[in-house]
């Protein structure tokens, strides 16, 4: 319990601690970004600059990213957000965030006249962005806020200091982001590598501040093409960098510093599992977390379901241990991981997660391990072992595979996809969602 109280009282106050208050029970792990990758990566975009919408949100959904975009509310000057707009990028799973009502310097600014500014852009984005609920800002000017009053309505505040974030930020009112465009330290296309590269070494959070896009009048404009280079580096190295909307990052960091994982029963073919955090908030704090244990002995493969409803899972072998990896959410219901018999030798062989999937229209992308041979065979599958599709004639580009889905002989739900070459087979799950 004291546990517990301290972390409560830390993330009331401001989250400053780099100290884990996790209590995740042997053999469990939780990773320190999802998937266990090595870094995560933020793209937030200011001001409702025009290009953000014609050409940067494209890029996103081309590449099956999500990124954050800080609106004013009231400009004095400059573009008045366009809500339709931000209604269908909030509806994609885009994050429309608060960058106050009308672009004061908060820093200077009294606190009554900070909380009329917040309160008053907080209100209009609910009312206008109703998928979800505002929870982070970007403070105009790179101003820090009064504390007290920025934690009493956001997880957590962006900043501009230059520097690359550690796993858990020291000072959550004031998330460090890096300046991008002609007038920041990232303008070509060798520097994102650059920083993405430093991120995942260090395993941290790099956030990158944009305005302009091309020649839409935005401060500090940012080349369309040079952008594009940058998403498709990370998408080439799927395998290491995690790409989310900073709600979503600050959302994982402390869901995941104050995750409690604990094994509250075990048969020869299930296991139940307790994935609870001590954050009061389990509306806000919703975001699933990657998990992982060893496969007990005898078990070649599992999957997991929780609440009774299947999750994202894989089976994966990390220094010669094979693992049931898989995604829950803090606080939604137990956690069920039961022994899956493979009914046939097509569904056997080396599982990696270096294997990932997306989904958009009838266009199914997929991720081509490294060590893949040429020619693979995809094969789809339903969670009970049954063949629905072979794929042999794909579409390969720089390690991103292709392939036509037809959508309309098929249901929404789960379902499996192995990626097989002449030694290994690649399994992943994925969810068809068909409106």
């Amino acid at each position: 319990m004291k546990n517990i109280f301290i972390c409560l009282a830390i993330i009331s106050l401001s989250m400053a601690s780099n100290i884990a208050f996790s209590q995740v029970a042997s053999p469990y792990q939780v990773g320190t970004w999802p998937e266990f990758k090595s870094c995560a990566i933020s793209y937030t975009f200011d001001d409702g600059c025009s290009g953000q919408f014609t050409k940067a949100i494209p890029l996103f959904d081309e590449y099956g990213y999500k990124l954050t975009l800080f609106t004013i509310t009231n400009p004095t000057d400059g573009p008045k957000p366009n809500w339709t707009n931000l209604q269908n990028v909030a509806k994609n799973g885009h994050e429309v965030a608060n960058h106050s009502d009308t672009h004061i310097n908060l820093g200077s600014a009294t606190v009554d006249a900070q909380k009329a500014e917040i309160v008053s852009s907080q209100d209009i984005i609910n009312s206008k962005i109703t998928t979800t609920t505002c929870v982070t800002m970007a403070t105009p000017y790179c101003a820090e806020g009064n504390k007290a009053l920025c934690m009493q309505y956001f997880i957590a505040v962006r900043g501009c200091s230059g520097s690359i974030e550690s796993k858990t930020p020291t000072n959550f009112n004031n998330v460090s982001s890096i300046i991008c465009g002609t007038l920041g330290s990232v303008i070509k296309v060798k520097d994102f590598k650059t920083k993405a590269d430093q991120a995942s070494a260090s395993k941290g959070w790099l956030v990158y501040l944009i305005h302009g896009i091309d020649n839409d009048g935005g401060y500090s404009p940012l080349s369309s093409d040079t952008l594009k280079a940058g998403l498709k580096y990370l998408k080439d190295n799927n395998g290491k960098f995690w790409v989310n909307t900073f709600g979503n990052v600050a959302r994982y960091i402390k869901e995941r510093n104050c995750a409690i994982v604990t094994e509250t029963s075990a048969t020869e073919s299930t296991i139940s599992v307790s994935v609870t955090d001590t954050l009061s908030n389990n509306e806000t704090f919703n975001f699933p977390l990657t998990i992982r244990r060893p496969l007990p002995d005898g078990w070649s493969n599992a999957t997991v379901t929780q609440n009774g409803v299947a999750v994202s899972d894989t089976v994966i072998e990390v220094n010669s241990v094979k693992y049931i990896q898989f995604d829950a959410i803090p606080d939604e219901g137990s956690v069920v991981i039961s022994k899956l018999t493979n009914t046939g030798s097509e569904l056997m062989g080396s599982l990696n997660n270096d294997f990932n999937i997306w989904y958009r229209n009838n266009e199914l992308k997929f991720s081509i391990p490294a060590s893949c041979l040429p020619n693979p065979i995809l094969t789809l599958y339903d969670l009970k072992g049954s063949k629905l599709n072979t794929f042999t004639d794909l579409m390969i580009t720089n390690r991103i595979g292709s392939v036509n889905l037809d959508r309309s002989k098929y249901k929404s739900g789960f379902y499996l996809l192995n990626l097989c070459d002449s030694k290994n087979t690649w399994s992943n799950k994925f969810t068809l969602t068909l409106q």
